[in-house]
């Protein structure tokens, strides 16, 4: 089995294709999943998906399904979605955001919510 790091992007647009590039560049696989079969970001990768990336439980399906084990998730521009990235740091255990920081930081009255409490600034 091919034992090459795997790195995700998530979402694959075109804004994608310089993170997929510089990946591949370094020897990592590229595992590129989006909504839109037409996403120039699906083409460049090793490996592609359609998938609906909101729902990380698909991309986490497909994952084990095929036998893919995540060592990074390359940095793409998602919006809100980015807790689909924190959900996949979370299973995997990778560096990074959690689903929790992700959905306080992708909901503008969660986010104004955890800055208006006491708690988080040690009071």
């Amino acid at each position: 089995m091919d034992k090459s790091k795997i790195a995700l992007a998530i979402g694959a647009g075109s804004e994608s294709l310089i993170a997929i590039r510089y990946a591949k560049k370094l020897g990592l696989k590229v595992i590129a999943f989006d909504g839109d079969a037409s996403a120039l970001g699906l083409r460049e990768a090793d490996i592609s998906y359609i998938v609906d990336i909101s729902q990380p439980k698909l991309i986490i399906s497909k994952l084990n399904s095929d036998g893919f084990i995540p060592n990074l998730i390359l940095p793409t521009l998602i919006g809100r979605c980015l807790i689909s990235i924190g959900a996949l740091n979370d299973y995997y255990n990778l560096s990074g955001f959690s689903y929790d920081i992700a959905d306080i930081c992708t909901d503008k009255l969660k986010f104004a919510n955890a800055l208006n409490s006491p708690k988080n600034w040690g009071g």
